[in-house]
């Protein structure tokens, strides 16, 4: 009997052990920012531009005061889909691709876009060549109830119930803001679909907001990156499937943040398991819609080096 009650008692003890572990795992995946977050970056080319003035010839004063030399910066802008925890990190891929730019990856989980025009501030200061922008998905999901929409509303300090006007003024006044303050060339993502079911409405209420972002970046003389529309067009060409319902993303979004982040299970066998082609957890993507987005965006880069070419 004693020894099944200490038996009971070390598994309960266990259990609470790894409850612990997994709400502190997944609170600090949470808020601890990318490496290459605008913030750090910045301190790490001042740093380096003190390093090359200490160093440089002391003939005059203006060589003196040489900027350090740098490659081209890309800033990608965004929320989950960018941080890259719980979504395959397209800004790594950028990086692998491209070794002759720099990024930065400003993107904060569970961010909207209110909260992404209110954080700004480090990404003009580190005065980039580029600026990708991928935002909307929480502005989305935070239409679907009353409850999400109070969610939302609480954690990010909301002026307002999320709308596709709300959604709408934000992603005009970030875009603005970069034309008015940085030399930056500016790109707008549309967000992937909301699961892969053709016919639900969390399919179609993301291209209700695509069209938002394609049209701000119309009015806005910006480039338009229709990550959606890729992506909604390689579902189509290949045999369906039945993923997991929209009802269960909630609670596969938890598991495939501890699957991930505590048992180091891919993303894309999350993916696989929830029966999905692009998508994680019916929001987050694998690494074929995370290279959907690269190659967009390297695209864009691309395009503008030969702008400057010609």
């Amino acid at each position: 009997m004693l020894s099944f009650v200490l038996l009971s008692a070390g598994l309960a003890l266990f259990f609470l052990a790894l409850l612990i572990s997994l709400v502190l795992t997944l609170s600090k995946a949470r808020v601890e920012l990318p490496a290459s977050e605008p913030s750090r970056v910045l301190a790490s080319r001042l740093l380096a531009s003190r390093a090359h003035n200490a160093s440089s010839p002391t003939e005059s004063i203006r060589s003196s005061r040489e900027p350090a030399p740098r490659r081209p910066l890309c800033v990608c802008a965004g929320d989950s889909l960018t941080h890259g925890v719980v979504s395959v990190n397209y800004v790594d891929i950028l990086a692998r691709r491209l070794g002759d730019w720099d990024f930065s990856n400003a993107g904060i989980n569970s961010e909207l876009a209110f909260n992404l025009a209110d954080r700004l501030e480090p990404i003009i200061a580190l005065d980039p060549e580029a600026v990708s922008v991928l935002i909307g998905t929480n502005d989305i999901n935070a239409t679907f109830g009353l409850r999400t929409a109070l969610g939302y509303y609480a954690l990010q300090h909301l002026p307002e119930r999320p709308n596709p006007l709300f959604y709408r003024e934000n992603l005009t006044l970030i875009v603005r803001r970069l034309k008015r303050e940085t030399r930056a060339r500016i790109a707008l993502l549309s967000m992937p679909p909301i699961g892969e079911d053709r016919n639900h409405y969390a399919w179609l209420r993301t291209e209700e907001y695509a069209l938002i972002v394609r049209e701000v970046a119309k009015a806005e003389e910006v480039e338009y990156l229709p990550l959606r529309e890729r992506i909604c067009a390689y579902l189509e060409s290949i045999p369906g499937s039945t993923p997991l319902p929209f009802d269960k993303f909630a609670i596969a979004g938890a598991r495939a943040g501890r699957a991930h982040l505590l048992f180091g299970k891919s993303l894309d066998e999350i993916s696989a398991s929830n029966g999905f082609h692009v998508l994680v957890d019916g929001i987050h993507m694998n690494t074929h819609g995370a290279s959907i987005a690269a190659d967009l965006i390297e695209g864009f880069l691309r395009s503008g080096e030969r702008g400057k070419k010609a």
